[in-house]
């Protein structure tokens, strides 16, 4: 894999990548040497996170042994969590009706083409905002874009609209304009209750505003704090001002 990316990048740009890595004087190696040389760099690379990996789990055995020593058969397995994982991808997951969590990995390689290319290539986050999860593009309300930086791995969105479905893009963008789709996020439907999506039969029903406002107060005659609980009372007391004014 990582040679036949090597094999698709200029003399330009192999010598700049080969610099990143240290190497001196590129000036006087060729396409192919360059190639090579770049191949047995990421090679070693991958070789010297391997053996991090087997040091870690070995100190992690003795350490198991000397608990055992310590605390008899008592024994707890031991996970080495990677830095980041190599595939690009990107997770939606939902916080509250207004919030979301969003978190990312780019393949390291695959990072380092683009820079490459492109050192001052920028990063975005797109929300999208449908109607329904279904991959039409008739259901697509609007989108919003996020700068963030490449050392990025993670962001809190907020949604504009409880009740919607969103979706998020990882993208790259080059100094020409031209955008990269780096990888997509499952679509995630914020909810937003039956009375946000009905707030007619509410204010018109004296018995259900009276339950709804039960769940609004503590007892105390102290409001709750609950942001989708005042997003439906401001949506009744402006469907009550619209209707004075046609009034």
């Amino acid at each position: 894999m990582a040679e036949d990316i090597y094999k698709s990048l200029s003399l330009t740009e192999l010598r700049f990548l080969a610099e990143r890595e240290g190497v001196k004087n590129v000036d006087p190696y060729d396409r192919e040497e360059l190639i090579d040389l770049l191949e047995e760099i990421w090679e070693e690379k991958i070789a010297d996170r391997k053996l991090n990996n087997d040091i870690m789990r070995l100190k992690g055995k003795k350490y198991d042994i000397y608990r055992e020593d310590l605390k008899g058969t008592y024994r707890e397995t031991e996970y080495v969590i990677p830095e980041n994982y190599p595939k690009t991808s990107i997770q939606l997951l939902l916080r509250d009706p207004f919030w979301a969590y969003a978190y990312w990995d780019i393949n390291q390689f695959e990072l380092q083409v683009i820079l490459t290319r492109h050192p001052n290539a920028q990063f975005y986050l797109r929300v999208y905002e449908m109607t329904q999860c279904c991959a039409d593009p008739e259901n697509i309300l609007g989108s919003f874009d996020i700068p963030i930086k490449v050392e990025d791995s993670s962001w809190y969105i907020n949604l504009p609209n409880p009740g919607r479905v969103y979706q998020v893009d990882l993208i790259s963008e080059n100094v020409d304009g031209e955008l990269k789709q780096l990888c997509r996020s499952t679509m995630l439907e914020s909810p937003g209750g039956y009375w946000l999506n009905n707030p007619d039969e509410l204010r018109h029903n004296s018995d259900d505003f009276k339950l709804f406002l039960a769940g609004y107060s503590n007892g105390s005659d102290h409001m709750t704090a609950n942001i989708l609980i005042q997003r439906i009372l401001a949506d009744l007391e402006d469907s009550k001002q619209d209707s004075r004014s046609k009034e």
